[in-house]
């Protein structure tokens, strides 16, 4: 589709400005901020809130554990951040001028075949899971899994699970099939937190057409993502106009109350994935063929200090600022309320 371009407007870069300052911004996928030294950059930034990645397809029970240990313990050195359990939590941190940390997983290999240990995990903080990361795990297919095998009967257990504690469920990475199925099951809205669309540019990590209608169906919410291998074949430096026509499709596919960012900063700005760990992701098969090209990559928005620009880009291309607004976070916090749930003694 054709994004409308405006001609260079310094009204527009003080209204961005104004704007990004006084809304509430979420990034509902943001891998490094595992550890506490890089949530300098969604501060600067002027983000509200992001969800921190605290457990991935390598890591089991055991060392997620000591992943959120290590983190709560660094959190105590970093009185400008806080933990939040709840969607008031995200609000008093912006009032405070603190950056409101969620944390999350990108896959369910942190509760092995237990789902008792879902509620273990929300009780320690963790208020978002994915089914699967790319592979097939013991609760689902995910999306790299070409016989796209849907939920396990233990997936299902999972999904009755999450949806009882409050936990939200997240179907990216998750396959095609079982994304579909979990989606059907669910009694609580999910997020694909970062995915973007298929008709954009037709990936195995981007979305259907269906798989957007029925995320709507729930009342969920996607993450608009601006990792470069998702946004425009054939590139490794797409632009920022390339990742609004992700969004401007997501918007008129799922409608403006559906959708978010979801930016998957994956390594710290001027850092790159190490070949070594490229390397292991293919031989794994965490990543088919072709789906994954190797590094340099170049992010249409730097990192994370470079949300404003995203601000002004999508006023640029014709968005209200009620609209950006809820694009920027509104979205996500509504999410999160009609989901997340207190904890009982």
């Amino acid at each position: 589709m054709n994004i409308p371009v405006e001609p260079v407007d310094q009204s527009v870069a003080e209204l961005a400005r104004r704007l990004h300052a006084d809304a509430l911004v979420i990034d509902a996928c943001a891998p490094i901020l595992r550890d506490h030294q890089y949530a300098r950059y969604w501060q600067a930034g002027g983000a509200t809130c992001a969800l921190a990645t605290v457990a991935l397809a390598e890591d089991t029970p055991i060392s997620t554990l000591a992943t959120i240990g290590a983190f709560l313990r660094r959190a105590r050195s970093h009185p400008d951040t806080c933990l939040a359990l709840t969607a008031d939590d995200i609000v008093q941190a912006r009032a405070t001028g603190r950056l409101a940390i969620v944390l999350m997983f990108q896959n369910s290999s942190p509760i092995g075949r237990n789902a008792d240990l879902v509620e273990v995990y929300y009780r320690l903080g963790v208020r978002s899971m994915n089914l699967a990361y790319n592979q097939a795990e013991a609760a689902a297919d995910g999306c790299m899994e070409t016989r796209d095998g849907g939920l396990s009967t233990f997936g299902r257990r999972v999904v009755e699970e999450m949806n009882r504690v409050g936990m939200l469920l997240d179907l990216s990475h998750t396959g095609y099939r079982s994304s579909m199925e979990a989606m059907e099951r669910s009694t609580a809205p999910v997020a694909f937190s970062h995915s973007n669309a298929a008709r954009v540019f037709d990936h195995p990590r981007n979305l259907r057409d269906d798989q957007i209608d029925a995320c709507v169906a729930t009342g969920g919410v996607i993450g608009l993502n601006g990792h470069p291998v998702f946004v425009k074949a054939g590139t490794a430096s797409p632009t920022i106009d390339d990742l609004l026509r992700h969004l401007f499709y997501l918007i008129e596919r799922a409608g403006i109350d559906h959708v978010g960012l979801g930016l998957d900063f994956s390594q710290p700005p001027g850092e790159q994935m190490t070949l070594a760990r490229y390397n292991w992701l293919q031989e794994e098969g965490v990543w088919l063929p072709g789906t994954l090209p190797p590094p340099p990559w170049a992010y249409p928005v730097a990192d994370a200090s470079q949300l404003p620009r995203l601000t002004e880009a999508m006023l640029r291309a014709g968005l209200d600022e009620a609209d950006t607004r809820k694009i920027l976070g509104e979205n996500f916090l509504r999410l999160f309320r009609s989901v997340w749930r207190e904890v009982g003694c």
